[in-house]
């Protein structure tokens, strides 16, 4: 009975001589000045982030070593030196730069339980390492500053002012001991994907190049706007990235417009359930624009795209230097070209109005092109042009030509920027002037609108003309040198030939000869 008092008692005694350090510490009242060994100031715009097990130990860190044994509780703050190690007496020196704070600990733990045989040990980072990175390109505030190296990829660019408009939000460079790295960033800040946004480390570079190629999505999207491509092009990957269409989405009658190589606009139907059902997927190109129609307009949408002033819901584009938009519409009944001229902010002031054209798909047969004349429409007032639109119907104005075309027997034929002050003559002076063979009185101007006259008779030119100089077939003196030199070659030859055979001309097989 008193053997087991006495073990009683002696386990108090050990609970409360391990408990009593810990008890004085919390009980302490808290610190004036800082603790020795600590930096004496925190970097402006430090993470406050308590460093986790993955985290990397380096030259500065300011680690806490806590080694409880049976009867006392040895606790030790020491800062990794230059040579990447901690020195913790009786312990000695432990290598752990470059370590994991789970890895140190381990290491540290082995060598404790070495000299000490029944021990816990607890490794913590007090104060993290700072230093210095770069961040160059497109950043708000380019430059160098002080980071810790709890710091994430993400932190730092923000706390530099973030990335410009200008700048890649996909595209980050970071070059660490000379190797250069992308990182999406764009991934990171809609899937949360760690691997993206990468902890900031000594000598560290940050660049920021220009954006790249981007592309529009609208509609019934998650996250409707203008998206950077991916280094793939993927649509199936951008719509996953912004977590796919709405619920109350018409995949089936999804449109794609794309810009081709002519700088013209297409509009295809995509079914997006077989479109990106994988291994199928759609490669998207620059200035592509999705449009996933809801379910409530889905059979009463009308889409204009070309030269329109738009409104603030208009998806922007810019085709030969010019501002256009794409944009979609739902179609009342009985609305027309004019109705949805209007809708779209009426036509800009670089519209070529008269070759306005509204696209249809029949029920059967290839897709037709329906010409309209807005000028007429518009200007003159012609009820015949404002046509009656259709569900699905694309309403197209392309942007004026500012160019006016010299062809035909010129120095420099080609294409010359449109001047209202300028005749076709000295436009064929600024093509280098007539050619040699060139019959200037007989240029002929030709108008958009399909009419021609002679040059002197042409009204006020307009963009898009033409303006012919055509050959002459037969000029100066060379050339009637050339047609005798020709006239008497052959005369020379039949001579030979008479002379040759006696006076006899050798009838050639199957004519007749007439006495």
């Amino acid at each position: 009975m008193e053997r087991h008092i006495f073990r009683r008692s002696v386990s108090a005694v050990l609970v409360v001589s391990l408990l009593a350090p810990a008890l004085a510490s919390a009980q302490a009242p808290a610190p004036a000045t800082p603790t020795q060994g600590l930096p004496p100031q925190t970097p402006a715009g430090a993470s406050r982030t308590i460093p986790g097990p993955d985290y990397r130990l380096g030259p500065g860190d300011l680690i806490e070593v806590q080694i409880s044994g049976r009867l006392e509780v040895i606790r030790q703050q020491s800062v990794v030196d230059l040579e990447g190690a901690v020195n913790l007496p009786p312990i000695g020196a432990i290598p752990v730069a470059g370590l994991t704070l789970l890895e140190a600990h381990r290491r540290i733990a082995e060598r404790a339980r070495a000299v000490f045989r029944f021990v816990d040990v607890t490794v913590a980072v007090l104060s993290p390492r700072a230093f210095e990175i770069t961040l160059s390109g497109e950043v708000a505030r380019p430059g160098t500053m002080i980071v810790t190296a709890t710091r994430r990829l993400h932190d730092v660019i923000q706390e530099a002012g973030g990335i410009t408009p200008r700048g890649s939000l996909r595209r980050v460079v970071v070059t660490r001991r000379g190797v250069a790295s992308e990182f999406d960033l764009l991934h990171f800040e809609l899937r949360g994907d760690p691997a993206q946004n990468p902890f900031v480390e000594e000598r560290l570079r940050i660049h920021v190049p220009l954006r790249g190629d981007a592309v529009t999505l609208s509609g019934a999207v998650r996250r409707p706007g203008e998206y950077e491509l991916g280094r793939d092009g993927s649509l199936r990957a951008l719509l996953d990235l912004v977590g796919g269409v709405t619920p109350a989405s018409a995949p089936s009658e999804a449109r794609l417009t794309r810009v081709g190589s002519d700088n013209r606009k297409e509009t295809f139907t995509l079914d997006l359930r077989t479109a990106l059902a994988p291994p199928a997927d759609v490669r998207l190109q620059p200035g592509d624009t999705l449009f996933v129609p809801p379910l409530s307009v889905l059979q009463d949408v009308v889409e204009v795209r070309g030269a329109f002033v738009g409104t603030p819901e208009s998806s922007k584009t810019t085709v030969a230097g010019r501002p256009t938009i794409v944009q979609r519409f739902e179609l009342a009944q009985g609305d027309r070209v004019r109705d949805v001229v209007l809708k779209a902010g009426g036509a800009a002031a670089f519209a070529d109005l008269r070759l306005a054209v509204v696209e249809r798909s029949g029920p059967s047969g290839p897709r037709q092109r329906i010409p309209v004349d807005l000028h007429r429409l518009l200007v003159e007032k012609d009820e015949t042009q404002n046509l009656l639109l259709q569900n699905g119907d694309v309403v197209a104005l392309p942007i004026v030509e500012d160019k006016v075309y010299i062809v035909g027997e010129v120095k420099t034929p080609g294409p010359q920027d449109f001047r209202p002050d300028l005749t076709p003559r000295e436009y064929v002076t600024l093509a280098g002037g007539p050619g040699t063979r060139a019959k200037v009185a007989a240029t002929l101007v030709t108008f958009r609108n399909g009419k021609t006259f002679p040059m002197a008779e042409a009204p006020p030119l307009e963009p898009g003309v033409v303006v012919t100089v055509p050959e002459v077939s037969v000029k100066w003196w060379q050339d009637y040198v050339a047609i005798a030199q020709v006239i008497a070659s052959l005369i020379t030859a039949y001579t030979g030939l008479f002379v040759l055979f006696g006076g006899q001309i050798v009838p050639v097989p199957g004519s007749s000869t007439s006495d």
